[in-house]
């Protein structure tokens, strides 16, 4: 999913790349399968894979490039392999918690700073380039669904190519003088906007140890509205003027919130073009699956459908998605964009690091720094140098890893969050 300021209109889009359901994945067969719970991992985990058509209808959009040049780097990324960093390597060690498939342990059974062997996977994004995202939904598309129906998958040839990412109208509120973007239905971007509309009306204060105990009222109430709406708006009815108006209702059962495995990056050119984009395979490996042809490993977003209800299951359907990004604009000008690894954290990482920078008077950096606390649908964890009574995590802890660009004036203030191993980058 990415955010993207246009600079000639002045408008701010969004695209969503997020993938569908296997038209044969039903109630049905879950209830026969698991006994009615979507399953975590596994071959009934999986959605039609969105990003390679999702970025190519954004190039086809905005691309200034070839697009066979755009994707060149990222063959020459695969084909040297990728090194396995302190963070990685505790990852990959994760695997081993739950089921997966052969090839996935192959690839990335790999030692701290050896380099996970690519090159099948570059030799597909080659392919990709030379053939555009047709490549990808035919000949790569059948060979995941002739592996992933091999191991009790449904996938049919059509799921891939009937595939098509949405542009549609980003949603947005104004708080504190200034205007919030965030990323539509399906994804759960409108529960940033409830947390900051409540903030605001409440009038929360932002200093001291009372603000936990108020934003975690806060994220209840908002994450109550979402699981009660959200869902794929082709299938389902989402009011967002009234989700937005809405106030105090009463809680819903929450399970504990997920993190995931997320990459966003958010882009500024020299025209003043902003995109703030998203990417995820949801938990770390996905579904654990990996098809061996082209070395694709393949996501695990199905296992957020629910049996009933607006993120009820259902054949070619979008599961409610974690996935959104931010932009902010100030007296029609951008201000900021911002993105966050998060999972179901997410809407709370987003409050808290707008509220930092547009209450607080924090740039960019200091925002991102700032000690965080999180709830995770049961308890509160903080960084250790949060002051609450609530269970303590070492800082820098694994609160998210934000990527964000400040507009001051005529300059663009980049940073990358200490959390994590990415890097700011810019040109003068």
């Amino acid at each position: 999913m990415a955010m993207i300021y246009n600079e000639k209109s002045g408008k701010v889009e969004f695209i969503n790349g997020s993938g569908w359901a296997p038209r044969q994945l039903t109630k049905e067969l879950i209830i026969e399968k698991s006994g009615g719970n979507m399953p975590r991992y596994g071959p009934l985990s999986i959605v039609v894979p969105g990003m390679v058509m999702g970025a190519h209808s954004l190039w086809k959009q905005y691309g200034s490039m070839e697009w066979q040049d755009l994707l060149r780097p990222a063959v020459q990324a695969a084909m040297n392999g990728l090194p396995v960093s302190p963070r990685l390597e505790l990852t990959i060690k994760g695997i081993n918690e739950s089921s997966h498939d052969n090839e996935t342990t192959r690839t990335y059974a790999v030692p701290r700073w050896g380099r996970i062997n690519m090159q099948r996977l570059a030799n597909t994004i080659q392919a990709i380039g030379e053939n555009g995202p047709s490549f990808f939904y035919r000949e790569v598309g059948r060979a995941i669904t002739d592996y992933v129906n091999s191991m009790g998958g449904v996938f049919s040839y059509d799921d891939f190519t009937e595939y098509l990412p949405e542009w549609r109208e980003p949603l947005s509120i104004e708080y504190r003088g200034v205007k919030v973007y965030e990323s539509p239905p399906n994804s759960q971007g409108i529960t940033t906007l409830l947390i900051l509309k409540e903030i605001e009306r409440r009038n929360v204060a932002l200093r001291g140890s009372s603000k936990v105990k108020e934003f975690i009222e806060i994220y209840k109430h908002a994450y109550s509205i979402r699981d009660s709406y959200i869902g794929d708006p082709k299938y389902v009815d989402i009011p967002i003027n009234k989700i937005l108006d809405e106030v105090a209702s009463s809680l819903s059962n929450m399970k504990r919130l997920q993190g995931g495995d997320t990459t966003n990056f958010v882009v500024a050119d020299a025209e003043g073009n902003i995109v703030s984009a998203i990417q995820s395979l949801y938990h770390p490996f996905g579904s654990r699956i990996t098809e061996p042809t082209y070395q694709v490993t393949l996501n695990n977003r199905a296992s957020d459908f629910k049996m009933s209800g607006p993120n009820e299951l259902g054949p070619h359907k979008r599961p409610l998605h974690t996935l959104s990004s931010i932009i902010v604009e100030k007296s029609g000008k951008p201000m900021l964009a911002l993105g966050i690894s998060g999972g179901h954290f997410r809407p709370q990482q987003h409050a808290m690091l707008l509220t930092n920078i547009i209450d607080l008077g924090m740039d960019v950096v200091e925002a991102i720094d700032a000690p965080r606390f999180l709830w995770d649908g049961a308890e509160v964890f903080a960084e250790d140098e949060v002051d609450a009574e609530v269970r303590k995590i070492k800082y820098p802890g694994a609160t998210g890893v934000a990527h964000a660009i400040q507009f001051i004036n005529d300059e663009k203030v980049g940073y990358a969050d200490i959390r994590g191993d990415g890097v700011a980058l810019g040109q003068y």
